[in-house]
């Protein structure tokens, strides 16, 4: 069993390793406007750290950007390599215990680019959970976002 952490990014629930959450953060329309650089979004954390904005629901549908982002958005921030990760999460999400052993590949009717993101599928009942691939998630992100305020609750 491994521990993951649960996400919902828009109707579908993802999963990466608990190991990897640094924290969650959460959004509440306002003045916060995110750090762009080189083609990407970053969101400030506390003691001058940022994370790269992944937007998830966006990659898996095919195209980077999104609409402004609204109240009520969370993040799940990760940590992969030297990088933070900002994922842009639907409602909050939760820390559960998973039989990883037990991974299927993505059904056929995922597209290629899916496929890059999603190397796993574990199935609970009729819930489909996919394991994100942080790297690639990573590297094919260049999301735009609105303006927001946001606020980082650190992991204790």
């Amino acid at each position: 069993m491994k521990m993951l952490y649960l996400a919902q990014i828009d109707r579908q629930l993802f999963a990466v390793d608990k190991e990897c959450v640094i924290g969650v953060g959460s959004c509440n329309g306002g003045s916060f406007k995110p750090i762009e650089e080189k083609g990407r979004q970053y969101l400030p954390l506390p003691h001058g750290d940022r994370a790269v904005i992944c937007d998830v629901g966006a990659l898996m549908a095919g195209h980077g950007d999104r609409a402004p982002l609204k109240r009520g958005v969370h993040y799940l921030i990760v940590a992969h390599d030297d990088q933070a990760l900002a994922l842009v999460m639907t409602g909050k999400g939760r820390i559960v215990a998973a039989d990883v052993a037990a991974t299927r590949p993505l059904p056929p009717a995922f597209t290629s680019r899916s496929r890059t993101l999603v190397p796993g599928v574990l199935i609970n009942g009729i819930d489909m959970i996919l394991l994100l691939d942080l790297q690639t998630v990573l590297e094919t992100t260049t999301v735009r976002h609105g303006q927001a305020e946001c606020r980082v609750q650190e992991k204790r």
